[in-house]
């Protein structure tokens, strides 16, 4: 048994007011699978810590107190129920919905110090979790071990797959962000292997662990100017792009924003979009999603790459 669970039995089995025979050192130890010595120092520390521990000659007992017996917890842990809380808040219907600022504002103030309390709740943008379960079967671990590792600034080690090139490669990382765009959760970090800030999907790290080297982590890291050229996800240069788009396609965007970077004008014969982002496969799924009502105008290279996968789709149609 670990010893924050042996403190824990201690404090829940102790008797009020007087020892007894269940409460001796001996009794304790083996009941607890400990040595004595453990329960000699489990009770030390207990002492220090404000806990009104004491012993009559007969065994140990809790002296009267009106005070609530309670655990303490560290910033890190306050700072867990806030992420809990924070993925909670967004998950539950608002007419179901709990006052979870309450809730953890109530459970700082009984647990924790005025310490605690500013380090939980210090605004972490460089966090941002989401309650959608669209990620892989690795997920859930690896957005823990990435948060605890940027939280901490220690650098992870993981064995990360890339679909792409169907092969594993050991990675070194400085965890900069955690975030969730399109359907999953991501890590941004500065990668030792390619010496550069990547993107990595977190269910793709087929083992990850946080080492205990220091990160190398700007404070001044923007992790909005880092997304800025994507669509969702993937970044590269950024470039001019027009589209045409009529219909109900446009009369939707006349009123929306599909990218930060949109400008919009119109013609006579629709609505011309202007979007300023890297050429990817995301912008090209989009792009075939609005169907006909969507036309590449510029730039070519990118009006003949739609084309190329209109015509690769069509042929798989045209066969049968």
């Amino acid at each position: 048994m670990k010893q924050a669970e042996r403190l824990l039995t201690i404090l829940r089995e102790l008797p009020r007011g007087r020892g007894c025979s269940a409460s001796t050192a001996r009794a304790l130890a083996t009941r607890l699978q400990a040595s004595e010595r453990s329960i000699y120092r489990d009770v030390a520390l207990l002492s220090q810590t404000g806990y009104p521990v004491a012993h009559d000659g007969q065994g140990y007992f809790m002296l009267p107190t009106d005070e609530p017996l309670l655990v303490k917890l560290t910033a890190d842990e306050v700072a867990s129920l806030l992420y809990a809380t924070q993925w909670a808040e967004r998950a539950v219907p608002a007419g179901l919905r709990p006052n979870f600022d309450s809730m953890v504002d109530k459970l700082v103030s009984m647990y924790g110090t005025s310490d605690t309390l500013a380090a939980a709740l210090a605004p972490d943008q460089a966090i941002d979790i989401s309650p959608k379960q669209s990620d892989g079967t690795y997920a859930l671990a690896n957005i823990c071990l990435a948060i605890q590792a940027r939280r901490k600034r220690r650098r992870l080690r993981g064995l990360y797959y890339s679909p792409d090139r169907d092969e594993q490669e050991t990675r070194i990382l400085h965890p900069y962000a955690v975030t969730y765009r399109g359907d999953a959760h991501y890590l941004v970090a500065y990668c030792e292997l390619r010496q550069q800030v990547r993107t990595f999907r977190l269910d793709r790290f087929r083992e990850l662990e946080v080492i205990e080297q220091a990160a190398d982590i700007p404070d001044d890291y923007d992790l909005s100017a880092h997304f800025s050229g994507a669509w969702e996800v993937t970044g590269g240069r950024r470039t001019r792009i027009v589209l045409l788009v009529r219909g109900k396609t446009a009369r939707r965007m006349r009123f929306a924003c599909v990218h930060p970077s949109q400008e919009t004008c119109e013609k006579p014969d629709g609505l011309e979009v202007r979007l300023k982002v890297a050429v990817t496969d995301e912008l090209c799924s989009w792009i075939l999603g609005l169907g006909p009502d969507a036309e590449v105008i510029a730039p070519k290279s990118l009006r003949r790459r739609i084309a190329a996968l209109l015509r690769e789709n069509l042929s798989k149609y045209l066969e049968d």
